[in-house]
């Protein structure tokens, strides 16, 4: 029994030295202490911005160039009274995140697009293709899970982002996007496929919707989503085999004493 105290001590030994070498690792993976997409910093004149602070400009724009054109022709295409009045709200809201995105992006020098990506053309497109019920269908699902889709992004820029401007815009953004998801699901349409990651007009959505025309940032989602890393379980490990030999050598007979 002396010989296995002595293998656990010497794995004791071993785990902490693991834990001390690794912990800045370990603590920044459990934790999540810098943060999401944080990345390279550029200088403003509104003072620094990461990646992922010039990431929601770029999205704010492009939500915008394609939801404004649709809450505009969700008046003459819809067929219930109540995507009307959603697609009307959408097109004001956008309309005012676009004038301020634009803005705020020019005095920082972040180059935006002018006109949507792919994918947000072919939900365009399939709505065009469409009136009454299934214009309202469409239009429901598709911006449902478009706004889904953004609302993390914008949640962790409002958290982490170290520069004021950008942070007062998250806010607004923020507000205006849980808003928006709320009117949607108020037309009583969304189906799974709006509470789905959003998929190209015509594409086949997986089962746990893996396809994704916009995805958050990976670091924004697994940090601990996954599980204890193995290094953890490891140190874990190790740890309940020093404890359970302390236990069984406190409870081992004694010899008996004549």
């Amino acid at each position: 029994m002396s010989g296995l105290w002595s293998v656990a001590r010497r794995c004791l030994v071993v785990a902490v030295g693991l834990l001390v070498l690794f912990w800045p690792t370990v603590a920044g993976t459990a934790w999540g202490d810098e943060p999401p997409g944080s990345g390279e910093v550029s200088r403003t004149p509104l003072g620094p911005i990461t990646a992922l602070d010039k990431e929601l400009l770029v999205k704010v724009r492009l939500a915008g160039l394609w939801e404004m054109p649709m809450g505009e022709e969700a008046g003459t295409r819809g067929g219930s009274q109540r995507v009307k009045d959603v697609g009307a709200q959408l097109m004001s809201d956008h309309a005012f995140l676009d004038e301020r995105v634009v803005r705020l992006a020019g005095q920082m020098g972040v180059e935006l697009p002018d006109s949507p990506n792919a994918d947000q053309q072919s939900w365009m497109a399939e709505m065009r293709s469409r009136t009454g019920a299934a214009f309202d269908d469409s239009f429901a699902n598709r911006l449902r899970a478009a706004h889904g889709s953004i609302f993390p992004v914008v949640s962790t820029v409002r958290a982490n982002t170290r520069n004021e401007a950008i942070r007062q815009f998250a806010q607004v953004c923020n507000q205006i996007v849980l808003k928006h998801m709320t009117l949607l699901e108020s037309t009583n349409m969304v189906t799974d496929a709006g509470l789905s990651k959003p998929v190209p007009a015509g594409a086949a959505q997986s089962a746990q919707g893996t396809v994704d025309a916009d995805p958050v940032r990976t670091a924004a989602q697994t940090g601990s989503a996954d599980g204890p890393s193995a290094l953890i379980v490891l140190i874990m490990c190790l740890a309940g085999a020093v404890v359970t030999l302390a236990v069984l050598r406190l409870l081992r007979p004694k010899a008996n004493v004549k």
